[in-house]
């Protein structure tokens, strides 16, 4: 939003904003209709004149948008993030029926990967000609650093749920024995308890931190020599993978989904097996090996952030808004 307003547009947020409704699913979107009626209402009776409404996330949040773009008579962009597109609509008959409806509505889908365009396409073929490419981008100068500056030890950031990995990450430092320092975890999850009393049967030296804000999280990839993401399902994108790479950590991750998009293997990261600890201690070692390396360090570090500079959020909405230039009614 921020950089969509520096770029000139008017933007306003429909969201929910009290953490407590957003853990009751029920409630949490019956309070975001609510929300984006009235918003609707005030557009189309304030002579407000709308010429975009975007749902984040496609699916059921498009549900919500759908007939607030109808009354402002604008058109829907759907922003697909992943388990819109390949979970949610497998819930049950009727989310299935529900999402297809939804998809078919759209002016325009924006996919936050090539890996999901092409799930979307799949799963929705009514949609397909109406699907783009677009990240939504990172806060590049939010993990601006001193190349010079020390680093040291094994960073994860995510939510500690099975399909991130983080129990995998854990096995393979036990395999590594403490050579390329502790492992720090950031992030809060129903794994939490699990994963800890794992690091200590392993005896793996771990900080689990839990969840920090945004300026903690970029710091602690500042400093990181090496930022993991073991993810065992396809990520749609890995936006933990580029942010790394803008802060200059060795990434490695998954060879999975959206990943390989970004985390280019011996160019601007190492890619693993998912899911295989003996191959992920393997990577972790000779990720921890290239941070301290002046040549092929540096090259893999410079390669990353070129990479990263690509998917910054300001590109990201300039673009964004040369689309929706082609949409308005």
């Amino acid at each position: 939003m921020e950089a969509l307003r520096a770029l000139g547009a008017d933007v306003r947020l429909v969201a929910n904003r009290d953490p407590a409704v957003g853990r009751r699913i029920a409630a949490k979107y019956a309070s975001l209709a609510l929300s984006a009626g009235r918003a609707a209402f005030a557009a189309r009776f304030g002579a407000r004149h709308v010429d975009i409404v975007e749902a984040h996330i496609a699916y059921p949040t498009g549900l919500v948008a759908r007939p607030a773009a109808a009354l402002v008579g604008a058109p829907l962009v759907l922003f697909a993030h992943g388990a819109d597109v390949r979970d949610i609509p497998r819930r049950s008959r009727r989310h299935a029926r529900l999402a297809r409806s939804t998809y078919a509505s759209a002016a325009l889908i924006v996919a936050n990967s090539d890996f999901l365009a092409g799930e979307i396409r799949a799963r929705f073929p009514v949609a397909s000609g109406r699907v783009r490419v677009l990240t939504p981008g990172i806060e590049l100068d939010r993990f601006a650093h001193d190349p010079m500056a020390p680093r040291d030890g094994v960073l994860f950031v995510g939510r500690l749920i099975p399909e991130k990995g983080a129990g995998v990450l854990i096995r393979a430092m036990a395999l590594v024995g403490g050579a390329e320092g502790p492992l720090t975890i950031i992030g809060d999850g129903p794994e939490r308890t699990r994963l800890a009393a794992l690091a200590d049967d392993l005896d793996v030296d771990l900080d689990l931190r839990g969840e920090l804000g945004r300026a903690d999280v970029a710091r602690a990839m500042t400093r990181a020599a090496v930022l993991v993401v073991p993810s065992v399902y396809p990520e749609p994108l890995g936006l933990v993978a580029l942010e790394a790479m803008a802060s200059g950590a060795i990434v490695v991750a998954s060879a999975t989904g959206g990943l390989v998009e970004t985390v280019l293997d011996g160019q601007t990261g190492l890619t693993v097996t998912p899911g295989d600890p003996d191959a992920l201690a393997g990577a972790i070692e000779r990720a921890a090996t290239l941070a301290t390396d002046p040549h092929a360090g540096a090259s893999m570090r410079a390669a990353g952030r070129a990479m990263a500079e690509r998917h910054d959020v300001r590109r990201a909405a300039a673009d964004s808004l040369a689309w929706y230039g082609t949409l308005r009614r």
